[in-house]
């Protein structure tokens, strides 16, 4: 059980990088007005309040939710699919699997397959260090790699004498790398193709996929109304976009393209997407609230559930702070 500051944040203010990918030559920092700030933990139930600050100066505008999922990522439409579909039926995303939009592209490939669930070892060239990541899935058709849960700087650029090694024998050299996110499936929207995501390279008060790893649940340190700690700024997301980044030999410092998820299962390898949001309407519990100048709300009884998420979004720098307790339960 855990007891006091859960989580913390500052809309607009608050920094992320992507620690994977080399920080001096494409640092990918953003800050967004809107986060994910708490994710309960699994068998856990939380009960607690958010306080919310505003000292910008001007009224800020808050929105606050309680969610299963930190991004909704849209598909486009079925005719600009490819290969097309008649409908988003034909893509199949099962809950609590792996889904993820990073993935690399090998030439050169030996035959022997990537196996999903292997360590990815990427080494050669200027790379120093270890860089692996885990097989989502394999593509064989197109010679992609679809990967999560990277470790080290890579990919940072691609050439040929980067190569992609399997635990279980498969190799290729690297032609393309496509540094996007992953996660697990919450939810699939059939009708109106929204994926569901819980984002598991979030890493803030939580590491969404590790819930019971409690160092990475929490920070502390508020150092006065409206102030984060040094810790809470230096906060790491990498959110779901609808972009991801492309790196190859020409492309070094990175480029943006359209973004692919992988399904599950399903003739339809790769999804095409359209947009990602980060909350829905139907979840907030505040929309649009005005907070004055100097002044400060609480919600109070805010009670989550293991996986459900705190999300929260503002208009100007308020200072979001979520205090309360965390209970182990059994669920069943």
């Amino acid at each position: 059980m855990a007891n006091g500051v859960l989580a913390t944040y500052q809309s607009a203010t608050t920094k992320y990088s992507h620690q994977f990918v080399d920080q001096t030559a494409n640092p990918n920092g953003l800050v967004r007005a809107d986060f994910p700030m708490y994710t309960c933990p699994g068998a856990t139930i939380t009960s607690g309040s958010l306080r919310i600050m505003n000292t910008t100066g001007s009224t800020a505008t808050v929105d606050v939710a309680i969610q299963d999922f930190t991004c909704q990522v849209e598909f486009a439409a079925p005719g600009s699919q490819s290969p097309v579909v008649g409908s988003f039926s034909e893509f199949s995303f099962i809950p609590n699997q792996d889904v993820t939009s990073s993935h690399i592209i090998v030439s050169g490939h030996n035959g022997t397959a990537y196996v999903p669930g292997e360590v990815l070892t990427v080494s050669g060239g200027s790379l120093t260090g270890t860089q692996t990541a885990t097989v989502v899935a394999w593509d064989s058709a197109n010679l992609k790699v679809w990967y999560k849960d990277p470790v080290g700087e890579w990919p940072t650029t691609a050439n040929a004498a980067f190569t992609a090694a399997g635990a279980g024998g498969g190799s290729g050299t690297i032609t393309d790398s496509y540094v996007g996110t992953w996660g697990r499936c919450v939810a699939y929207d059939r009708l109106q193709g929204h994926l569901l995501v819980q984002n598991d390279s979030l890493i803030n008060n939580v590491r969404s996929k590790y819930y019971t790893t409690l160092n990475q649940q929490r920070v502390s340190g508020i150092t006065g109304a409206g102030q984060l700690s040094v810790q809470s700024r230096s906060l790491e997301w990498l959110p779901s976009l609808s972009t991801v980044t492309l790196y190859n030999n020409a492309n070094q410092s990175g480029t943006a393209v359209t973004a692919e998820w992988k399904e599950t299962g399903g003739s339809n390898a790769e999804v095409i997407i359209s947009g990602v949001s980060y909350s829905n309407d139907c979840n907030k519990i505040l929309k649009s609230y005005p907070i004055p100048n100097n002044s400060e709300v609480s919600l109070t009884g805010l009670v989550l559930e293991q996986w459900q998420n705190l999300y929260v979004s503002a208009s100007a720098g308020a200072a979001f702070n979520f205090i309360g307790f965390e209970e182990t339960t059994t669920i069943s």
